[in-house]
């Protein structure tokens, strides 16, 4: 609609006439609807006639003692009726801002996502004081089945893993570099070939992760078999072996950056790396969520992070 065309509702008191009207056209009596509203007859009967001027239609015939809709009355009864949902929905949000909620917010987490977990609820509850958040890490497919079963609202999970009855928004990328023990031979080198980490011993992430899936992929594109020395059940205990001297291994920036600052472990310049890892935010299609989860998911996608530059580099998953 042209915004001329909208002038004619932004006239003083529109607001205030559309809601006597509802009530008078609902009730079908202006003596009910000043009952119901609390305002004296005279009042409502202005009100529906200022109105009835504004739109410069009749709304209602007066038939024997009773009053009825005209053909633009009821036309305009239906669009109070569409306006009033619209603002108790509307207020059903903004309550929840106004005031602590006293529903938990029920969050998992796939084990990679645990930190991007923790700084989302946190910057969520430092947003909304008096929020209460449950974060639960689990393997994928628990994550999976506690959506399902309704235990969590959210999950924090691999972007590349799409599943029909999961509706999913990206909120999060890093990059996965691999790493040395500082003072290793190979931790100045500039551009080094994947081949030429062959000899060194890998420490790697557990049977079944993703990560460790992607970086032994590369090795075998390059058609090399390399040494692996240890295989350890999270990023936390490979950054700690790497830290210790045990060999080379693969992390996200944010874990190892404890580590890299203090000088423990330092970043290799390897061609083709780092890698890129994606999180989602996934929740069922057919589910609707509570106030917190909707207000959660909305402001997740509004501060995704890492999301606007795409390095040549394939995305892997968690």
């Amino acid at each position: 609609m042209p915004r001329p065309a909208l002038r004619r509702y932004f006239r003083h008191g529109l607001f205030p006439q559309l809601m006597v009207f509802e009530a008078v056209a609902r009730r079908q009596s202006v003596t009910r609807a000043a009952e119901e509203l609390h305002l004296a007859q005279p009042t409502v009967s202005t009100q529906l006639k200022k109105l009835s001027e504004t739109l410069g239609l009749t709304l209602f015939e007066q038939r024997g003692r009773g009053l009825q809709l005209t053909v633009a009355g009821r036309e305009l009864q239906s669009a109070c009726a569409d306006l009033v949902a619209l603002i108790e929905r509307t207020e059903e949000r903004l309550a929840a801002l106004r005031a602590p909620r006293s529903d938990v917010l029920r969050l998992g987490a796939t084990p990679g996502a645990r930190r991007l977990g923790a700084r989302l609820v946190a910057a969520f509850c430092l947003r909304h004081p008096g929020s209460q958040v449950g974060l639960h890490v689990a393997p994928r497919e628990e994550g999976i089945e506690r959506l399902l079963s309704g235990r969590d609202e959210l999950c924090l999970r691999p972007a590349s893993e799409d599943r029909p009855a999961l509706a999913t928004n990206r909120v999060a990328a890093e990059l996965l570099h691999l790493y040395a023990p500082a003072g290793h031979p190979l931790a100045n080198a500039r551009a080094l070939a994947l081949a030429s980490l062959a000899p060194e011993g890998l420490v790697l992430r557990e049977a079944g992760s993703d990560p460790r899936e992607a970086l032994l992929a590369a090795f075998a594109a390059s058609g090399i078999s390399p040494a692996i020395r240890a295989e350890l059940s999270s990023d936390e205990t490979v950054a700690e072996a790497i830290a210790a001297g045990l060999g080379i291994g693969m992390l996200p920036e944010g874990e190892a950056h404890a580590l890299a600052r203090a000088g423990a472990i330092v970043a290799l310049d390897v061609q083709g790396f780092p890698l890129r890892r994606e999180w989602s935010i996934a929740r069922l299609r057919a589910a609707r969520l509570s106030l917190p989860a909707e207000l959660f998911l909305r402001e997740a996608i509004e501060d995704a992070v890492g999301l606007q530059a795409r390095p040549e580099n394939e995305a892997v998953s968690a």
